[in-house]
Protein backbone atom coordinates (compact mmCIF):
# COMPACT_ATOMS: atom_id res chain seq x y z
CA UNK A 1 0.00 0.00 0.00
CA UNK A 2 1.37 3.60 -0.82
CA UNK A 3 -0.14 6.58 0.60
CA UNK A 4 -1.66 8.66 -2.27
CA UNK A 5 -1.42 12.19 -0.30
CA UNK A 6 -4.74 12.72 1.18
CA UNK A 7 -4.21 10.38 3.66
CA UNK A 8 -5.83 7.06 2.01
CA UNK A 9 -4.06 3.82 0.72
CA UNK A 10 -3.85 2.68 -2.58
CA UNK A 11 -3.37 -0.87 -3.75
CA UNK A 12 -0.45 -0.26 -5.98
CA UNK A 13 2.55 -2.04 -4.22
CA UNK A 14 0.69 -5.17 -3.89
CA UNK A 15 -0.62 -4.91 -7.10
CA UNK A 16 2.95 -4.76 -8.37
CA UNK A 17 4.35 -7.18 -6.23
CA UNK A 18 1.46 -9.61 -7.95
CA UNK A 19 2.65 -8.60 -11.69
CA UNK A 20 6.25 -8.89 -10.64
CA UNK A 21 5.86 -12.45 -9.29
CA UNK A 22 3.57 -13.38 -12.15
CA UNK A 23 6.14 -12.52 -14.75
CA UNK A 24 8.32 -14.04 -13.36
CA UNK A 25 6.63 -17.18 -12.74
CA UNK A 26 5.82 -17.47 -16.39
CA UNK A 27 9.60 -16.51 -17.75
CA UNK A 28 10.38 -19.22 -15.40
CA UNK A 29 7.53 -21.74 -16.74
CA UNK A 30 8.87 -21.33 -20.17
CA UNK A 31 12.04 -21.80 -19.33
CA UNK A 32 11.28 -24.92 -17.99
CA UNK A 33 8.80 -26.15 -20.20
CA UNK A 34 11.55 -25.45 -22.93
CA UNK A 35 13.99 -27.04 -20.75
CA UNK A 36 11.99 -30.27 -20.35
CA UNK A 37 10.14 -30.56 -23.98
CA UNK A 38 12.37 -33.84 -24.89
CA UNK A 39 11.10 -37.01 -25.92
CA UNK A 40 7.59 -36.07 -26.64
CA UNK A 41 4.50 -38.26 -27.19
CA UNK A 42 2.37 -37.63 -30.35
CA UNK A 43 1.74 -33.45 -30.83
CA UNK A 44 0.16 -33.24 -26.99
CA UNK A 45 3.40 -31.78 -25.26
CA UNK A 46 2.98 -35.36 -23.07
CA UNK A 47 6.76 -35.52 -21.94
CA UNK A 48 8.36 -37.67 -19.01
CA UNK A 49 9.66 -34.68 -17.19
CA UNK A 50 7.05 -31.76 -16.41
CA UNK A 51 8.97 -29.42 -13.82
CA UNK A 52 7.04 -26.67 -14.60
CA UNK A 53 3.91 -28.44 -13.19
CA UNK A 54 5.78 -28.39 -10.14
CA UNK A 55 6.25 -24.46 -10.25
CA UNK A 56 2.83 -23.91 -10.63
CA UNK A 57 1.64 -26.35 -7.41
CA UNK A 58 4.21 -23.91 -5.50
CA UNK A 59 3.15 -20.90 -7.32
CA UNK A 60 -0.98 -21.88 -5.88
CA UNK A 61 0.64 -22.98 -2.29
CA UNK A 62 1.91 -19.19 -1.35
CA UNK A 63 -0.07 -16.96 -3.80
CA UNK A 64 -3.44 -18.77 -3.31
CA UNK A 65 -5.88 -17.26 -5.96
CA UNK A 66 -4.17 -14.57 -7.21
CA UNK A 67 -1.82 -17.20 -9.42
CA UNK A 68 -5.30 -18.62 -11.24
CA UNK A 69 -4.91 -16.17 -14.15
CA UNK A 70 -0.54 -16.51 -14.94
CA UNK A 71 -1.82 -20.34 -14.61
CA UNK A 72 -3.88 -19.75 -17.83
CA UNK A 73 -1.62 -16.86 -19.66
CA UNK A 74 1.49 -19.82 -19.16
CA UNK A 75 0.15 -22.66 -20.32
CA UNK A 76 -1.34 -20.92 -23.36
CA UNK A 77 2.09 -19.11 -23.96
CA UNK A 78 4.38 -22.42 -24.11
CA UNK A 79 1.43 -24.28 -25.97
CA UNK A 80 1.57 -21.81 -28.81
CA UNK A 81 5.35 -20.30 -29.03
CA UNK A 82 6.82 -23.78 -28.20
CA UNK A 83 4.39 -25.98 -29.70
CA UNK A 84 2.31 -23.86 -32.55
CA UNK A 85 -0.73 -24.57 -30.50
CA UNK A 86 -1.14 -27.68 -33.03
CA UNK A 87 -4.60 -28.79 -31.41
CA UNK A 88 -6.50 -25.54 -32.01
CA UNK A 89 -6.99 -22.67 -29.79
CA UNK A 90 -10.47 -23.73 -27.95
CA UNK A 91 -9.15 -27.24 -27.19
CA UNK A 92 -5.79 -26.23 -26.12
CA UNK A 93 -7.79 -23.46 -23.64
CA UNK A 94 -9.51 -26.61 -22.34
CA UNK A 95 -6.24 -28.61 -21.53
CA UNK A 96 -4.57 -25.78 -19.86
CA UNK A 97 -7.60 -24.71 -17.88
CA UNK A 98 -8.06 -28.99 -16.69
CA UNK A 99 -4.52 -29.54 -15.99
CA UNK A 100 -3.60 -26.02 -14.72
CA UNK A 101 -6.46 -26.44 -12.24
CA UNK A 102 -5.62 -29.62 -11.23
CA UNK A 103 -2.56 -28.64 -9.90
CA UNK A 104 -3.93 -25.08 -8.56
CA UNK A 105 -6.68 -26.21 -6.64
CA UNK A 106 -4.09 -28.73 -4.89
CA UNK A 107 -1.72 -26.18 -3.99
CA UNK A 108 -4.51 -23.85 -2.31
CA UNK A 109 -5.74 -26.50 -1.04
CA UNK A 110 -2.45 -27.79 0.69
CA UNK A 111 -1.96 -24.06 2.04
CA UNK A 112 -5.95 -24.01 3.26
CA UNK A 113 -6.13 -27.09 4.67
CA UNK A 114 -2.33 -26.56 6.53
CA UNK A 115 -1.62 -30.00 5.15
CA UNK A 116 2.30 -30.13 5.30
CA UNK A 117 4.71 -27.24 7.19
CA UNK A 118 6.42 -25.89 3.89
CA UNK A 119 10.13 -26.54 4.93
CA UNK A 120 9.14 -30.50 4.83
CA UNK A 121 10.61 -31.14 8.44
CA UNK A 122 8.79 -34.11 9.08
CA UNK A 123 7.77 -37.41 7.38
CA UNK A 124 3.87 -36.67 7.59
CA UNK A 125 4.88 -33.50 5.55
CA UNK A 126 6.62 -35.28 2.77
CA UNK A 127 3.59 -38.04 2.44
CA UNK A 128 0.70 -35.07 2.87
CA UNK A 129 2.94 -33.78 -0.45
CA UNK A 130 2.74 -37.30 -1.93
CA UNK A 131 -0.82 -37.51 -1.48
CA UNK A 132 -1.57 -34.12 -3.24
CA UNK A 133 0.86 -34.80 -5.79
CA UNK A 134 -0.28 -37.96 -7.11
CA UNK A 135 -4.13 -37.03 -7.13
CA UNK A 136 -3.16 -33.68 -8.56
CA UNK A 137 -1.32 -35.68 -11.34
CA UNK A 138 -3.93 -38.38 -11.75
CA UNK A 139 -6.81 -36.35 -11.87
CA UNK A 140 -4.59 -33.64 -14.37
CA UNK A 141 -3.71 -36.78 -16.57
CA UNK A 142 -7.45 -38.28 -16.51
CA UNK A 143 -9.11 -35.18 -17.60
CA UNK A 144 -6.36 -34.19 -20.35
CA UNK A 145 -6.70 -37.22 -22.07
CA UNK A 146 -10.74 -37.09 -22.13
CA UNK A 147 -10.65 -33.43 -23.31
CA UNK A 148 -7.95 -34.62 -26.40
CA UNK A 149 -9.96 -37.41 -26.44
CA UNK A 150 -13.25 -35.61 -27.15
CA UNK A 151 -11.59 -33.32 -29.69
CA UNK A 152 -10.55 -35.76 -31.56
CA UNK A 153 -6.87 -35.75 -31.13
CA UNK A 154 -6.38 -39.35 -29.67
CA UNK A 155 -5.91 -42.40 -31.56
CA UNK A 156 -6.71 -45.60 -31.07
CA UNK A 157 -5.15 -47.21 -28.29
CA UNK A 158 -3.38 -44.10 -26.79
CA UNK A 159 -5.67 -42.95 -23.90
CA UNK A 160 -3.51 -44.97 -21.70
CA UNK A 161 -0.21 -44.61 -23.12
CA UNK A 162 -0.97 -40.76 -23.21
CA UNK A 163 -2.34 -40.91 -19.71
CA UNK A 164 0.13 -42.65 -18.09
CA UNK A 165 3.10 -40.62 -19.49
CA UNK A 166 1.46 -37.51 -18.06
CA UNK A 167 1.26 -38.99 -14.95
CA UNK A 168 4.87 -39.86 -14.65
CA UNK A 169 5.40 -36.73 -15.98
CA UNK A 170 3.62 -34.67 -13.51
CA UNK A 171 4.58 -36.75 -10.67
CA UNK A 172 7.89 -36.45 -10.96
CA UNK A 173 8.10 -32.80 -12.19
CA UNK A 174 6.39 -31.62 -9.06
CA UNK A 175 8.94 -34.02 -6.89
CA UNK A 176 12.02 -32.04 -8.18
CA UNK A 177 10.78 -28.58 -8.14
CA UNK A 178 7.66 -28.33 -5.80
CA UNK A 179 9.83 -29.42 -2.28
CA UNK A 180 12.48 -27.24 -3.22
CA UNK A 181 10.84 -23.88 -4.24
CA UNK A 182 8.81 -24.74 -0.76
CA UNK A 183 11.79 -24.88 1.23
CA UNK A 184 14.06 -22.48 -0.45
CA UNK A 185 11.20 -19.99 0.15
CA UNK A 186 10.36 -21.16 3.87
CA UNK A 187 13.34 -22.63 5.30
CA UNK A 188 15.15 -19.86 7.64
CA UNK A 189 18.41 -20.19 7.91
CA UNK A 190 19.25 -22.32 5.26
CA UNK A 191 21.23 -24.82 6.04
CA UNK A 192 25.64 -23.64 5.32
CA UNK A 193 27.46 -26.41 3.05
CA UNK A 194 30.60 -28.17 4.75
CA UNK A 195 33.61 -29.03 3.07
CA UNK A 196 32.02 -32.74 2.47
CA UNK A 197 29.30 -30.91 0.52
CA UNK A 198 31.83 -30.85 -3.03
CA UNK A 199 32.21 -35.04 -2.18
CA UNK A 200 28.60 -35.35 -1.84
CA UNK A 201 28.34 -33.81 -4.89
CA UNK A 202 31.07 -35.25 -6.83
CA UNK A 203 29.76 -38.55 -5.56
CA UNK A 204 26.62 -38.00 -7.02
CA UNK A 205 27.90 -37.09 -10.67
CA UNK A 206 30.33 -39.55 -10.40
CA UNK A 207 27.41 -42.09 -9.62
CA UNK A 208 25.33 -40.77 -13.08
CA UNK A 209 28.26 -41.02 -14.84
CA UNK A 210 28.81 -44.78 -13.79
CA UNK A 211 24.77 -45.21 -14.64
CA UNK A 212 24.86 -44.61 -17.91
CA UNK A 213 28.56 -44.73 -19.17
CA UNK A 214 28.96 -48.67 -18.17
CA UNK A 215 27.97 -50.16 -21.71
CA UNK A 216 28.52 -53.72 -19.75
CA UNK A 217 25.09 -52.94 -17.81
CA UNK A 218 22.07 -51.52 -18.69
CA UNK A 219 20.93 -48.04 -17.05
CA UNK A 220 18.36 -50.01 -15.21
CA UNK A 221 20.65 -52.61 -13.33
CA UNK A 222 22.83 -49.40 -11.93
CA UNK A 223 20.26 -47.50 -10.93
CA UNK A 224 20.34 -48.09 -7.71
CA UNK A 225 24.18 -46.38 -7.40
CA UNK A 226 22.20 -43.17 -7.02
CA UNK A 227 20.37 -43.89 -3.41
CA UNK A 228 24.40 -44.05 -2.24
CA UNK A 229 25.17 -40.26 -2.42
CA UNK A 230 21.38 -38.91 -2.37
CA UNK A 231 21.37 -41.24 0.90
CA UNK A 232 25.33 -39.04 1.90
CA UNK A 233 23.62 -35.67 1.02
CA UNK A 234 19.47 -36.63 2.70
CA UNK A 235 21.50 -37.61 6.09
CA UNK A 236 23.94 -34.41 6.55
CA UNK A 237 21.42 -31.64 5.23
CA UNK A 238 17.80 -33.05 5.55
CA UNK A 239 15.22 -32.05 3.02
CA UNK A 240 16.98 -29.30 1.67
CA UNK A 241 19.68 -30.87 0.61
CA UNK A 242 17.90 -34.05 -0.88
CA UNK A 243 16.03 -31.70 -3.04
CA UNK A 244 19.00 -30.19 -4.55
CA UNK A 245 20.49 -33.56 -5.35
CA UNK A 246 16.83 -34.93 -6.79
CA UNK A 247 17.10 -32.23 -9.23
CA UNK A 248 21.26 -32.46 -9.98
CA UNK A 249 19.94 -36.80 -10.43
CA UNK A 250 16.94 -35.23 -12.78
CA UNK A 251 19.14 -33.26 -15.04
CA UNK A 252 21.37 -36.21 -15.05
CA UNK A 253 19.01 -38.43 -16.11
CA UNK A 254 17.68 -35.92 -18.94
CA UNK A 255 21.45 -35.66 -20.15
CA UNK A 256 22.18 -39.52 -20.19
CA UNK A 257 19.09 -40.52 -21.18
CA UNK A 258 19.95 -38.70 -24.33
CA UNK A 259 23.61 -39.92 -25.07
CA UNK A 260 22.43 -43.55 -23.73
CA UNK A 261 19.02 -44.08 -25.30
CA UNK A 262 19.42 -41.84 -28.54
CA UNK A 263 15.91 -41.60 -29.83
CA UNK A 264 14.61 -44.75 -28.28
CA UNK A 265 12.04 -43.75 -25.40
CA UNK A 266 14.01 -45.24 -22.63
CA UNK A 267 13.91 -41.94 -20.16
CA UNK A 268 9.93 -42.60 -19.10
CA UNK A 269 10.51 -46.26 -17.98
CA UNK A 270 13.77 -44.35 -15.83
CA UNK A 271 11.39 -41.82 -14.76
CA UNK A 272 9.71 -44.75 -12.80
CA UNK A 273 12.86 -45.46 -10.81
CA UNK A 274 13.03 -41.99 -10.32
CA UNK A 275 10.11 -41.73 -8.17
CA UNK A 276 11.24 -43.91 -5.72
CA UNK A 277 14.38 -42.13 -5.94
CA UNK A 278 12.52 -38.75 -4.98
CA UNK A 279 10.67 -39.98 -2.58
CA UNK A 280 13.25 -42.21 -0.59
CA UNK A 281 15.30 -38.91 -0.70
CA UNK A 282 12.47 -36.87 0.93
CA UNK A 283 11.76 -39.10 3.27
CA UNK A 284 14.88 -39.56 4.39
CA UNK A 285 16.21 -36.48 5.10
CA UNK A 286 12.33 -35.59 6.59
CA UNK A 287 13.65 -38.40 9.04
CA UNK A 288 16.66 -36.92 9.72
CA UNK A 289 15.63 -33.54 10.96
CA UNK A 290 12.64 -35.42 12.45
CA UNK A 291 15.74 -37.23 14.59
CA UNK A 292 17.61 -33.64 14.59
CA UNK A 293 14.78 -31.62 15.83
CA UNK A 294 14.25 -35.03 18.53
CA UNK A 295 17.14 -34.90 19.80
CA UNK A 296 17.60 -31.08 20.47
CA UNK A 297 14.51 -30.73 22.08
CA UNK A 298 15.39 -34.18 24.35
CA UNK A 299 18.34 -31.95 25.02
CA UNK A 300 16.28 -28.74 25.90
CA UNK A 301 14.14 -31.00 28.14
CA UNK A 302 17.32 -32.40 29.61
CA UNK A 303 18.79 -29.13 30.31
CA UNK A 304 15.55 -28.18 32.29
CA UNK A 305 14.85 -31.19 33.87
CA UNK A 306 18.93 -30.69 35.01
CA UNK A 307 17.94 -27.03 36.15
CA UNK A 308 14.73 -28.07 37.76
CA UNK A 309 16.60 -31.17 39.87
CA UNK A 310 19.13 -28.50 41.14
CA UNK A 311 16.51 -26.32 42.37
CA UNK A 312 15.14 -29.25 43.97
CA UNK A 313 18.16 -30.66 45.18
CA UNK A 314 19.12 -27.36 47.05
CA UNK A 315 15.89 -27.95 48.57
CA UNK A 316 16.30 -31.18 49.52
CA UNK A 317 19.81 -30.41 50.99
CA UNK A 318 18.25 -27.72 53.42
CA UNK A 319 15.57 -30.23 54.32
CA UNK A 320 18.44 -32.48 55.24
CA UNK A 321 20.40 -30.29 57.17
CA UNK A 322 17.29 -29.64 59.11
CA UNK A 323 17.37 -33.09 59.56
CA UNK A 324 20.31 -33.63 60.92
CA UNK A 325 20.62 -30.79 63.28
CA UNK A 326 16.95 -31.52 64.06
CA UNK A 327 18.08 -33.79 67.51
CA UNK A 328 20.48 -31.93 69.16
CA UNK A 329 18.37 -28.20 68.71
CA UNK A 330 16.12 -30.13 70.58
CA UNK A 331 18.62 -31.61 73.00
CA UNK A 332 19.11 -27.93 73.25
CA UNK A 333 15.93 -26.83 74.40
CA UNK A 334 15.25 -29.49 76.71
CA UNK A 335 18.40 -28.75 78.85
CA UNK A 336 17.44 -24.77 78.45
CA UNK A 337 13.93 -25.98 80.04
CA UNK A 338 15.82 -27.87 82.56
CA UNK A 339 18.10 -25.12 83.32
CA UNK A 340 15.65 -22.84 83.77
CA UNK A 341 13.34 -24.39 85.49
CA UNK A 342 16.76 -25.38 88.27
CA UNK A 343 17.02 -21.65 88.57
CA UNK A 344 13.74 -20.98 89.36
CA UNK A 345 14.22 -23.81 92.26
CA UNK A 346 17.98 -22.55 93.33
CA UNK A 347 19.14 -25.78 92.21
CA UNK A 348 22.29 -24.35 90.57
CA UNK A 349 24.09 -27.88 90.44
CA UNK A 350 21.07 -29.00 88.06
CA UNK A 351 21.31 -25.40 86.46
CA UNK A 352 24.80 -25.85 85.74
CA UNK A 353 24.87 -29.16 84.67
CA UNK A 354 22.09 -28.56 82.14
CA UNK A 355 23.71 -25.32 80.98
CA UNK A 356 27.35 -27.16 80.41
CA UNK A 357 25.04 -29.96 78.25
CA UNK A 358 23.68 -26.78 76.27
CA UNK A 359 26.78 -26.01 75.30
CA UNK A 360 28.15 -29.19 74.44
CA UNK A 361 25.19 -29.22 72.25
CA UNK A 362 25.39 -25.96 70.22
CA UNK A 363 29.20 -27.46 69.68
CA UNK A 364 27.60 -30.64 68.21
CA UNK A 365 25.86 -28.25 65.62
CA UNK A 366 28.30 -26.40 64.99
CA UNK A 367 30.12 -29.40 64.14
CA UNK A 368 27.27 -30.91 62.38
CA UNK A 369 26.95 -28.40 60.08
CA UNK A 370 30.43 -28.62 58.87
CA UNK A 371 30.64 -32.18 58.79
CA UNK A 372 27.76 -31.65 56.02
CA UNK A 373 29.66 -28.48 54.38
CA UNK A 374 32.58 -30.49 53.99
CA UNK A 375 30.75 -33.71 52.47
CA UNK A 376 29.14 -31.64 50.59
CA UNK A 377 32.68 -29.99 48.91
CA UNK A 378 34.34 -33.17 49.01
CA UNK A 379 36.29 -31.50 52.19
CA UNK A 380 38.91 -33.85 53.85
CA UNK A 381 37.57 -35.56 57.40
CA UNK A 382 38.76 -34.83 60.74
CA UNK A 383 40.82 -37.94 61.71
CA UNK A 384 41.17 -38.04 65.08
CA UNK A 385 41.76 -40.91 67.83
CA UNK A 386 38.06 -41.60 68.98
CA UNK A 387 37.00 -44.02 71.97
CA UNK A 388 34.12 -45.90 70.41
CA UNK A 389 32.60 -46.60 73.46
CA UNK A 390 32.13 -42.93 74.56
CA UNK A 391 30.97 -41.75 71.44
CA UNK A 392 28.41 -44.53 71.11
CA UNK A 393 27.36 -43.77 74.57
CA UNK A 394 26.74 -39.78 73.76
CA UNK A 395 25.01 -40.63 70.78
CA UNK A 396 22.55 -42.88 72.99
CA UNK A 397 22.06 -39.72 75.20
CA UNK A 398 21.46 -37.96 72.38
CA UNK A 399 18.94 -39.83 70.63
CA UNK A 400 17.27 -41.49 74.15
CA UNK A 401 14.60 -38.89 74.46
CA UNK A 402 13.31 -39.16 71.00
CA UNK A 403 13.50 -43.03 70.87
CA UNK A 404 11.78 -43.26 74.26
CA UNK A 405 8.83 -41.34 72.92
CA UNK A 406 7.92 -44.01 70.07
CA UNK A 407 8.51 -46.86 72.84
CA UNK A 408 12.11 -47.84 71.74
CA UNK A 409 15.08 -48.59 73.36
CA UNK A 410 18.68 -48.11 71.87
CA UNK A 411 20.99 -50.73 73.31
CA UNK A 412 24.95 -50.65 72.48
CA UNK A 413 27.51 -53.31 72.57
CA UNK A 414 30.92 -52.64 72.43
CA UNK A 415 33.62 -55.13 73.07
CA UNK A 416 35.26 -54.88 76.38
CA UNK A 417 39.09 -53.14 75.92
CA UNK A 418 37.93 -52.48 72.43
CA UNK A 419 41.07 -49.76 71.64
CA UNK A 420 40.88 -46.34 70.46
CA UNK A 421 40.26 -45.85 66.54
CA UNK A 422 41.15 -42.88 64.40
CA UNK A 423 38.23 -41.87 62.67
CA UNK A 424 36.24 -38.53 62.07
CA UNK A 425 33.51 -38.96 65.22
CA UNK A 426 31.17 -36.43 64.02
CA UNK A 427 30.83 -37.57 61.21
CA UNK A 428 30.51 -41.26 62.09
CA UNK A 429 27.95 -40.29 64.88
CA UNK A 430 26.00 -38.01 61.86
CA UNK A 431 25.80 -41.45 60.03
CA UNK A 432 24.51 -43.43 63.09
CA UNK A 433 21.95 -40.63 63.38
CA UNK A 434 20.72 -41.01 59.78
CA UNK A 435 20.35 -44.59 60.10
CA UNK A 436 18.73 -45.26 63.57
CA UNK A 437 16.69 -42.57 63.08
CA UNK A 438 15.53 -44.69 59.76
CA UNK A 439 15.33 -47.71 61.75
CA UNK A 440 12.84 -46.24 64.43
CA UNK A 441 10.80 -44.95 61.25
CA UNK A 442 10.64 -47.93 59.99
CA UNK A 443 9.84 -49.78 63.51
CA UNK A 444 7.16 -47.00 64.07
CA UNK A 445 5.63 -47.17 60.15
CA UNK A 446 4.16 -51.08 61.17
CA UNK A 447 3.46 -49.77 65.35
CA UNK A 448 6.44 -51.85 66.49
CA UNK A 449 8.21 -51.41 69.92
CA UNK A 450 11.45 -52.88 70.85
CA UNK A 451 14.95 -51.96 70.29
CA UNK A 452 17.38 -50.94 67.91
CA UNK A 453 21.04 -52.37 68.36
CA UNK A 454 24.28 -50.95 67.80
CA UNK A 455 26.88 -53.66 67.72
CA UNK A 456 31.03 -52.67 67.44
CA UNK A 457 32.62 -55.88 65.92
CA UNK A 458 35.80 -57.15 64.49
CA UNK A 459 35.89 -57.79 60.54
CA UNK A 460 37.25 -60.82 59.44
CA UNK A 461 39.59 -59.81 56.47
CA UNK A 462 42.61 -61.43 54.29
CA UNK A 463 43.79 -57.95 53.53
CA UNK A 464 43.65 -55.48 56.08
CA UNK A 465 42.38 -55.30 59.63
CA UNK A 466 38.51 -54.16 60.03
CA UNK A 467 35.69 -53.16 62.79
CA UNK A 468 31.98 -52.60 61.86
CA UNK A 469 29.57 -50.65 63.40
CA UNK A 470 26.41 -52.56 63.16
CA UNK A 471 22.78 -50.76 63.04
CA UNK A 472 19.55 -53.66 63.64
CA UNK A 473 16.27 -52.87 64.00
CA UNK A 474 12.93 -55.31 64.20
CA UNK A 475 11.17 -53.46 61.38
CA UNK A 476 9.52 -54.61 58.30
CA UNK A 477 13.33 -54.72 56.46
CA UNK A 478 13.76 -52.91 52.94
CA UNK A 479 10.94 -52.53 50.51
CA UNK A 480 11.55 -54.05 47.34
CA UNK A 481 12.83 -51.68 44.74
CA UNK A 482 15.42 -49.85 47.01
CA UNK A 483 19.18 -50.15 45.85
CA UNK A 484 20.88 -51.66 48.85
CA UNK A 485 23.91 -52.00 47.01
CA UNK A 486 24.25 -48.45 46.57
CA UNK A 487 21.40 -45.76 48.12
CA UNK A 488 20.64 -43.19 45.76
CA UNK A 489 20.46 -39.65 47.19
CA UNK A 490 16.93 -38.28 47.29
CA UNK A 491 15.47 -41.71 46.75
CA UNK A 492 12.93 -42.33 49.82
CA UNK A 493 10.05 -44.27 50.71
CA UNK A 494 8.58 -42.45 53.37
CA UNK A 495 6.51 -39.77 52.48
CA UNK A 496 8.10 -37.29 54.68
CA UNK A 497 11.42 -38.45 54.28
CA UNK A 498 14.77 -36.89 52.41
CA UNK A 499 16.30 -39.89 50.94
CA UNK A 500 19.55 -38.57 51.85
CA UNK A 501 20.17 -40.86 55.31
CA UNK A 502 21.72 -44.19 53.49
CA UNK A 503 23.32 -41.42 51.21
CA UNK A 504 24.96 -39.72 53.84
CA UNK A 505 25.72 -42.93 55.47
CA UNK A 506 27.51 -44.49 52.60
CA UNK A 507 29.39 -41.67 51.93
CA UNK A 508 30.82 -40.99 55.39
CA UNK A 509 32.13 -45.45 55.06
CA UNK A 510 33.53 -44.36 52.03
CA UNK A 511 35.77 -40.89 52.99
CA UNK A 512 37.12 -43.09 55.78
CA UNK A 513 37.99 -45.64 52.98
CA UNK A 514 35.64 -48.38 53.97
CA UNK A 515 32.00 -49.68 52.78
CA UNK A 516 28.42 -49.67 53.92
CA UNK A 517 26.23 -53.07 53.64
CA UNK A 518 22.61 -53.66 53.87
CA UNK A 519 21.40 -56.68 54.98
CA UNK A 520 17.16 -56.92 54.83
CA UNK A 521 14.69 -59.32 55.93
CA UNK A 522 11.11 -59.67 56.77
CA UNK A 523 12.07 -59.42 60.59
CA UNK A 524 14.26 -56.27 60.39
CA UNK A 525 17.46 -54.86 58.68
CA UNK A 526 21.37 -54.62 59.19
CA UNK A 527 23.21 -51.87 58.14
CA UNK A 528 26.58 -52.42 58.73
CA UNK A 529 29.46 -49.18 58.59
CA UNK A 530 32.43 -51.65 57.80
CA UNK A 531 35.40 -49.43 58.17
CA UNK A 532 39.68 -49.71 58.08
CA UNK A 533 41.21 -50.56 61.44
CA UNK A 534 43.34 -47.53 62.38
CA UNK A 535 45.16 -47.41 65.88
CA UNK A 536 45.10 -44.88 67.66
CA UNK A 537 48.63 -44.44 69.04
CA UNK A 538 49.83 -46.99 66.24
CA UNK A 539 49.46 -49.58 68.63
CA UNK A 540 49.92 -53.51 67.28
CA UNK A 541 45.57 -54.24 67.07
CA UNK A 542 44.57 -57.55 68.45
CA UNK A 543 41.58 -59.03 66.42
CA UNK A 544 38.87 -61.49 67.12
CA UNK A 545 36.90 -62.93 64.95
Amino acid sequence: MRDNGNGTLTAVEPLKRIMTAGAAYIAAYIALDLISYVKPYGTFGVTPWNPQVGLSLALAYFGGIVAAPFFLIAQLITNYLLRGGPMGFWLELATSVVSGGAFFIAGTALRQKELIDPRLNSVRDVLNLLMVIMAAAAAAALFFTITIAIGGELGRGDFGHVAWRLLIGDVIGCLTITPLILIFASLRPWPTPRLDAAFQIAALIGALIVVFGYQDATAFQLFYLLFLPLLWIALSYGTAGAAIAILIIQIGLLIGAEFRFGTDPGLTVLQVLMFAVALTGLLVGAIFIERENAATRIRDQQSALDRAMRTRAAGEVAAGITHEINQPLTALRNYATVARSALQNNNMDLALDSLAKVNTQSDRVANVLKSIRDLLHQGTIDIAPVNIDDLLRDFAELMASDLASRGITLRITVPAGFPLVRIDGVQITQALHNLVNNAADAMAGIGQHGAIGIVVSWVASKTRPEFAISVTDEGPGFPPGVNTERPVPFVTTKSEGTGIGLSIARTVAEAHGGRLTITSAATGACVRIILPFKEAGHEEAHFGS
